[in-house]
């Protein structure tokens, strides 16, 4: 190293030392130890035993006491109590992890049975302990409890509920801990072990350990609604009540004085009108409800109150009242029967508001409970640490956080199909974990189904079908039914035209080929004097190959139009109903509609089917002309007739194809998502039990298999065919799976009983 080098050396090492020698100086020169301000009941209360940190007058006993009150007696506030604690409590989950974070099985068997019996004095254990502490939570604003051990200090002997008011904090004037402690019978504080006594504050203020009551403001609402109420009371009184108005006519009665006591002076008069008129008001005081009465014309009776009377109107005074209930209470109007008018979304963010503010109190008794777990496991001489959890209350629709999810989830799928992020990048932000294996590659369409795509533009566009719900379909049992019921009606619409479609098209062919050749009619000629038309055998192979060669010239393209159409439609039945059913399983599941084998199964299907539904219309085709042409006198308008009133291209022939289709295609997905989710391991054939339900299905029901082996299920022809779950059609035949609404009951793991039964 040069002489230059070594000075640029030392002189960047001494810029260096000066650099952190005024970084040392400037944080020595400011910062200090101990605390530098003081709370406000350091400076207001004397010293004695300590500083006691006094109460607010809005949270002293008596305030609760009065509230306690209110909550018991008065009715809205019990039904906010009442909301509150059955919402709040709707089950828990506990765990037991050892510190390097595996779970503890022995520690959690511990705990499980300390849940059961603690909280002895409420007779249900921590789930009824949990109760009375979200009560004094919502009431008081803070929990309390006391984990009570043995003399060996080896075991739990309980947990114990403390009123919160009965507990105080003080600072201790020697060391300045803040203590909390409880006044005894004889006027001095007892400190409390606060590793074994635990007070959680609910919303504190600042420089205040005590927790703040949420429903506290209900007393002033109530106090004035009581002051209402009794208003109410006394004007309902005074003016809800028709009443007699009884005068005296001044009049009469002087005319009706006897001259004698007139003659006495005005002493005798006052005393005779007084006397009148007593006996006049005794006598309408003596009267009964029903009684009939007579009065001189110096009595003069009309009625006042009652409906002829007005008071004021206290609806508009009531609603201001229920409002201010509502707010006080923390609770939603329609939980208190005091509806009001709302769009779904102001709803939803309304409930959302709620289960917030029940999850906030949740916290604080997940928090006290663990710390009372702790200390026992702690004295069983475990170093494991338990965790509750509260069962979630749900704030979204299921349906629309399965599509959010998906929706999330095929971008990030996205992401590293394009390069943009690493497959454990996606898998962590999807999943919370690396990936387990390799992205699979997205299943393409088969060459049939890649074509149809590009020949389905030859046919009509889709009709617009009404959302109505298919009748046949919504009979069928399942969550999926009522949205799979309205593409049916949907799907029946586009594969009716379809059909037309095809019909017109056919028709379009018989008139270019005119009347069939004269060798075809000498067959169709000997053939008439024949009466067995039962099949496709007793039809002319001339006349046959003539309509294929002449009519039916295009089975291929049509072929690919139904494999489109269908692919189409049993796709959207297949992930709807697949979706519903895993979350029938697990909410926290979600069916992959991507899947390879998924994808595979709904194009063979549809590929299949297409072919059943295509050699059903061409042997329609060939029937319903062969009749034609039996009646002799053959004529290009009897064939297009006969062909448009056939059933093969009727809308109730589309209806029974879409039908079949959508159920299936939803049985498929509904296997598949059972598969997917790995908790299912066996299924049971339950028949539909209708008049119309076929004898091999009837005797079917009650059939017992594992996920993956076929059920054995007898067609018309009395032969056994396989079929994984009702609608399959991978090797059953059509008489085996049209209109079948048949469905299997599952058997989930643990249920292991179900399948040994049948099995043996």
């Amino acid at each position: 190293m040069n002489i230059i080098d070594r000075y640029r050396s030392w002189n960047t090492k001494r810029k260096t030392r000066k650099y952190l020698h005024n970084i040392s100086r400037a944080i020595n020169s400011r910062l200090e130890s101990g605390r530098q301000t003081q709370e406000k009941w350091e400076k207001q209360f004397s010293w004695y035993e300590g500083i006691m940190i006094h109460r607010s007058e809005f949270r002293n006993k008596d305030v609760m006491e009065s509230l306690k009150l209110i909550r018991d007696l008065n009715p809205t506030a019990s039904m906010a109590i009442w909301n509150f604690l059955r919402l709040s409590n709707t089950g828990h989950e506990l765990e037991c992890l050892k510190p390097t974070g595996s779970k503890d099985k022995q520690g959690l068997d511990y705990i499980n049975g300390l849940a059961k019996r603690v909280g002895a004095l409420y007779g249900g254990g921590t789930d009824q302990l949990i109760n009375v502490l979200n009560l004094t939570a919502f009431t008081q604003g803070a929990i309390c409890l006391e984990v009570e051990l043995n003399e060996g200090l080896n075991d739990v002997v309980d947990f114990h509920a403390v009123d919160p008011t009965s507990v105080d904090f003080r600072k201790d004037k020697e060391t300045g801990e803040i203590q909390l402690v409880q006044k005894q019978s004889d006027g001095t504080y007892k400190v409390l072990n606060r590793e074994q006594v635990f007070y959680q504050p609910l919303d504190p203020d600042i420089g205040d350990p005590y927790g703040r009551s949420p429903i506290l403001p209900v007393l002033q609402v109530v106090f004035f609604q009581t002051e209402v109420l009794k208003d109410l009371k006394a004007v309902a009184h005074n003016q809800g009540h028709a009443r007699f108005d009884i005068s005296i006519v001044e009049e009469s009665i002087l005319k009706n004085i006897p001259p004698s006591i007139a003659s006495q002076g005005e002493q005798a008069v006052r005393q005779f009108v007084g006397k009148y008129i007593g006996d006049i008001e005794a006598a309408f005081n003596k009267l009964k409800p029903d009684d009939n009465f007579i009065h001189p014309d110096s009595v003069k009776v009309e009625m006042t109150g009652g409906t002829s009377g007005k008071s004021m109107d206290a609806t508009a005074l009531i609603n201001i009242i229920n409002q201010q209930l509502v707010a006080s209470l923390k609770q939603l109007p329609i939980l208190l029967g005091l509806n009001e008018t709302s769009t779904e979304t102001h709803g939803t963010v309304q409930w959302q508001i709620y289960v917030a503010g029940i999850e906030s109190i949740q916290r604080g008794i997940k928090r006290v409970l663990e710390r009372a777990y702790n200390v026992a496991l702690q004295v069983q001489g475990r170093q494991s640490k338990a965790r509750l959890t509260f069962n979630k209350l749900r704030t979204t629709d299921r349906f629309q956080d399965a599509q959010a999810e998906q929706i999330e989830t095929n971008t990030w799928i996205a992401r590293v199909n394009q390069g943009w992020v690493d497959n454990n990048e996606a898998a962590n932000e999807v999943v919370g974990h690396d990936a387990v294996g390799e992205p699979q590659a997205p299943v393409t369409a088969s060459p049939a189904i890649a074509s149809s795509r590009r020949v389905q533009v030859k046919c009509q566009p889709k009709t617009r079908a009404d959302d109505t719900e298919d009748e046949y379909v919504k009979e069928i049992q399942g969550d999926w039914v009522l949205e799979v019921a309205v593409l049916t009606t949907k799907a029946a619409d586009d594969f009716y035209n379809l059909l037309q479609n095809q019909v017109e098209t056919y028709i379009s062919r018989l008139e270019e080929a005119d009347t069939p050749p004269t060798r075809v009619l000498v067959d169709i000629h000997r053939f008439m004097y024949s009466n067995t038309r039962k099949d496709l055998s007793d039809v002319p192979k001339s006349f046959i190959d003539w309509i294929k060669s002449n009519i039916l010239t295009d089975e291929g393209e049509q072929l690919e139009l139904w494999d489109a159409a269908g692919f189409d439609w049993i796709e959207q039945s297949a992930k709807i109903a697949g979706m519903y059913n895993i979350m029938e399983i697990d909410t926290e599941l979600v069916f992959d509609d991507t899947n390879d084998d998924f994808l595979r199964s709904l194009s063979d299907r549809s590929r299949r089917d297409a072919e059943l539904i295509q050699g059903v219309t061409d042997e329609r085709v060939i029937m319903a002309l062969w009749d034609v042409a039996f009646e002799g006198q053959y004529s290009i308008t009897k064939a297009a007739n006969a062909l448009r009133e056939d059933f093969a291209f009727s809308k109730g022939r589309a209806r029974t194809i879409a039908r079949t289709e959508m159920v299936g295609a939803a049985r498929t997905g509904q296997w598949h998502s059972d598969k997917q989710s790995g908790m299912v391991i066996g299924k049971i054939w339950r028949s539909a039990q209708q008049d119309r339900t076929r004898d091999g299905h009837r005797e079917a029901d009650g059939q017992t298999k594992t996920l993956d082996e076929p059920f054995y299920v007898q067609n018309a022809n009395e032969e056994f065919e396989p079929l994984m779950y009702p609608g399959d059609s991978s090797k059953a035949s059509a008489d085996n799976v049209i209109n079948c609404r048949c469905w299997y009951k599952r058997i989930l793991e643990g249920e292991e009983d179900k399948l040994e039964r049948e099995f043996h």
